[in-house]
């Protein structure tokens, strides 16, 4: 079997080559064929140069640039999706939070399944701020109340609706493009597999407190907090009256 990890990239310039040389270690203790796909939202600080300057030696790097685009996460896996070129397709965040240890966990199980999502609301995961010497960011409660909403409206079967960490298999792009701001994209992801009927699972893993730099999904109370909060909820009522 041949992976695609996809990384939508902005302002990692601290810690990319870190990233991409852990994701590459994954794959090279196994053997198996791989590729990197940065996508990168038009970072400042850096993260381009970076990727440009070490990606003649890394056969296995691709790097697309959206320029002049509206920064979006979900499309920006879109746009590794269609440049990728393997049956498997993994995508993580780019800041370390999503530890590449647990690719090795996503490969073990996606031979049974459509689709294998690393969730953070299992009883055997664990998260960063139960370490007490680190501060739980201010979207943590909102995560945890809107994935308790989804569970209890949508499918019981499903703890995570807002992972960003899985493992799917392509061919379920044919027909299927991701569509949303920031979790919600994922949230839409889930109601389709779920209608489709394919095999999903969840597995536990421990995320980490961000490498460096500022979250792409973390934000201070204010207009921006307050729309995603609001695309959150109508994406929950949509499929609520869909499904």
């Amino acid at each position: 079997m041949k992976y695609s990890v996809i990384l939508p990239t902005l302002n990692e310039n601290n810690h990319i080559v870190d990233l991409i040389n852990s994701i590459s270690n994954v794959f090279k203790k196994k053997n198996l064929v791989y590729e990197i796909i940065i996508v990168d939202d038009n970072s400042v600080d850096g993260t381009i140069g970076t990727v440009k300057n070490i990606k003649d030696g890394y056969n296995f790097l691709q790097l697309i640039v959206r320029k002049n685009k509206k920064k979006n996460l979900a499309q920006s896996i879109n746009d590794g999706i269609r440049q990728s070129k393997y049956e498997n397709i993994i995508w993580m965040d780019a800041d370390f939070q999503h530890p590449p240890v647990y690719i090795g966990d996503l490969i073990s199980n996606i031979n049974k399944y459509d689709a294998v999502i690393c969730s953070r609301f299992l009883k055997k995961s664990y998260r960063y701020f139960d370490d007490e010497k680190f501060e739980k960011n201010l979207n943590e409660n909102q995560s945890y109340i809107y994935n308790k909403l989804c569970k209890f409206f949508l499918f019981k079967d499903i703890s995570d609706y807002t992972s960003g960490y899985i493992c799917i298999k392509k061919k379920i792009f044919d027909n299927f493009k991701l569509k949303g701001y920031y979790g919600d994209y994922f949230v839409s992801l889930i109601a389709y597999l779920k209608k489709k009927n394919y095999k999903i699972v969840e597995i536990p893993f421990k995320d980490e407190e961000r490498a460096s730099g500022f979250s792409k999904t973390v934000v201070n109370v204010n207009i921006k907090y307050i729309y995603m909060c609001f695309r959150y909820v109508i994406t929950l009522i949509f499929i609520i009256f869909k499904k």
